[in-house]
C-alpha cells in the first residue's frame, strides 16, 4: 500500500479532521493543495492560498458518486493508505453491494460522477 509523501503537510479543519495536504516540493516555488483522495488541485503561490483552496473544497465531495472500472460507487471508508468504495447505495443492513479496496492516492481509476 502507498504511504503519504513526507513533503505533504496535513491541513486540518477546526475539529482536527484532515481535509487534505499541501505539497511543498513538487512544483516549487508554488504549492500544490492535495484533496482527501490524494488528487492534486491547481498549484498556488503561497501557504494561505493553499489552505483557502482546501477549506473551499472541504470533504463534501466524498458524498458524491464516483466511477470505478465500470461501476458507480461511493466512498465507504477513507484511510491514509487505502480507499474503500462500494456499489451499495446506502449503509442499510440489506444493501451490501460490492466493495473495492483502492490504494491511496486513489488514482485515475476513480473518477467523480459529474452532475449538471
Amino acid at each position: 500500500m502507498s504511504s503519504l509523501p513526507s513533503h505533504w503537510i496535513p491541513h486540518r479543519r477546526e475539529d482536527g479532521e484532515v481535509i487534505g495536504w499541501i505539497d511543498m516540493e513538487s512544483r516549487e516555488p508554488d504549492l500544490i493543495p492535495i484533496d482527501r483522495l490524494g488528487r492534486a488541485l491547481p498549484s498556488v503561490p503561497d501557504w494561505n492560498a493553499a489552505e483557502e483552496v482546501l477549506d473551499d473544497v472541504g470533504l463534501r465531495f466524498l458524498m458524491n458518486r464516483f466511477h470505478y472500472r465500470g461501476h458507480t460507487v461511493r466512498i465507504r471508508h477513507l484511510y491514509e493508505d487505502r480507499v474503500i468504495v462500494t456499489t451499495a447505495v446506502s449503509d442499510a443492513i440489506g444493501d451490501v453491494g460490492q466493495e473495492f479496496t483502492l490504494p491511496f492516492p486513489a488514482g485515475p481509476d476513480l473518477t467523480e460522477v459529474r452532475t449538471r
